[in-house]
């Protein structure tokens, strides 16, 4: 499989393996061949730490990028090999999206501008920054490129069993990929839809393997630690849904209430860039001693406080649903992309905004032309699966978390593909019946 991958692009894709390779020797230059560590890195090699001794205590990250720093030397400090490991995730990704792009139609300079998208300085954000991303970014990309590949009906479960294995691993580099097998149980349906049992049947292989690798962990969890779940830290990120209406909290959970209203409030005072969201880390250690809970106690009573809130004001919390759906279109401006000084990053916002209203644009005409039947289906079929893919993984991060942009890097390859993908078909919306869009080879 991967021989035919590595074969294919370097027959059609040099020019793109091109921009790939230029932009990692720059990058690789740029940055001095090293990663970086940012605000939630602590946490990551505090949790390697906890697996490399043998997993004594509850980690409050998942296992997988943690894995990722044991293996390359990473848990204590920035390394080069982790820089190196990182950037070829990075190239493989992307490797992925082209054969994609090349299988759906789309032409040699097309899938030269995926390349260029990829190597955007936003876009290494993945490479630079040691944090879950990149590996998550792997993970679904190739869940979305493996499910496109119809398998001999022969190898259709064990092509199933590695799809929901994939799947799952997404789950525990990043818990908000959790649910990934759903859309790919789905589409696996959906392909094969034509034979009930074998698609019932392949279905529920996608699932039963993501759901023994998350429910297996989540398990282990709870009977070791009585944390049932990936990490204890799910009431904390849930609890950014409750921050502009916090002070609808009964009395009852006094003094909680009173010390969340306050640290909100001082939140939005000191004027931080995720302000109030974030305010529960902060509020944390003032609700133990105020509380006396600990530990799971503790998790289970926000738990309780977020189900309170979000329940009594569901057009409250809608409101920062919408909020948090906007705050994931933004530009991520971490200070690797705001040290190349304020012209450089005035124009990737530039950038950013006019690519995003491409998107919008391209993405938004196709149903039409599909309807009209000027979409080939080996183009549409990704175009398909690609937008069942951003939908839900936007939908679990905004309905759940702060929606911050950050939180985008693991689709992005994937969103990439589909503008480009979208591009290439709306540009030969004046093909003849007999030649429906995307129909033609890539050249």
């Amino acid at each position: 499989m991967h021989g035919g991958l590595w074969r294919r692009t370097w027959r059609h894709d040099r020019l793109a393996l091109a921009v790939l390779g230029v932009g990692s020797l720059i990058a690789t230059i740029a940055y001095r061949a090293i990663t970086r560590p940012m605000a939630d890195t602590v946490t990551y090699r505090a949790t390697a730490h906890v697996l490399r001794d043998g997993w004594p205590t509850i980690t409050e990250r998942g296992p997988g990028y943690p894995i990722l720093l044991i293996l390359t030397g990473s848990t204590s400090s920035s390394t080069h090999l982790l820089w190196f490991v990182q950037l070829g995730i990075h190239l493989l990704t992307a490797i992925l999206v082209i054969d994609v792009a090349r299988s759906a139609g789309v032409g040699r300079h097309g899938r030269a501008a995926i390349a260029l998208l990829l190597i955007a300085p936003a876009s290494w954000l993945r490479v630079v920054y040691e944090g879950t991303e990149i590996l998550a970014a792997l993970l679904v990309t190739l869940a979305f490129w493996l499910v496109l590949r119809r398998p001999d009906p022969r190898h259709r479960l064990r092509w199933a069993l590695a799809l929901g294995a994939i799947s799952g691993a997404a789950g525990l580099v990043r818990p908000n990929l959790a649910m990934l097998f759903l859309p790919m149980a789905v589409v696996v349906w959906a392909q094969l839809r034509s034979d009930r049992p074998a698609a019932w049947r392949s279905a529920a292989a996608v699932a039963l393997a993501a759901v023994v690798l998350i429910g297996g962990y989540s398990a282990i969890n709870g009977i070791r630690f009585d944390s049932f779940g990936l990490t204890p830290l799910a009431p904390y990120h849930l609890n950014a849904k409750t921050a502009p209406y916090v002070e609808e909290l009964p009395s009852l959970f006094e003094p909680a209430r009173t010390i969340l209203i306050e640290e909100r409030d001082a939140a939005l005072l000191r004027g931080e860039s995720s302000a109030p969201d974030n305010y529960i880390w902060r509020a944390r250690p003032r609700l133990e001693a105020a509380t006396g809970l600990h530990g799971r106690e503790l998790d289970r009573y926000v738990m309780r406080i977020d189900v309170e809130l979000i329940t009594n004001n569901p057009f409250a919390y809608l409101d920062t649903v919408k909020t948090a759906s906007v705050n994931y279109t933004n530009l991520d401006s971490q200070p690797a992309i705001l040290g190349l000084g304020r012209p450089a990053a005035w124009a990737q916002q530039a950038a950013h905004l006019v690519l995003l209203a491409l998107f919008v644009a391209t993405v938004g005409l196709v149903p039409g032309l599909a309807l009209a039947g000027r979409v080939a289906r080996r183009a549409l079929e990704p175009y398909l699966v690609a937008v069942l893919l951003a939908a839900t993984t936007m939908a679990g991060v905004v309905l759940t978390e702060t929606g911050t942009a950050r939180l985008r890097g693991p689709t992005e390859p994937v969103l990439a593909l589909l503008l480009v993908l979208s591009a290439s078909i709306v540009r030969r919306r004046g093909a003849s019946d007999a030649a429906p869009l995307g129909a033609s080879e890539p050249t």
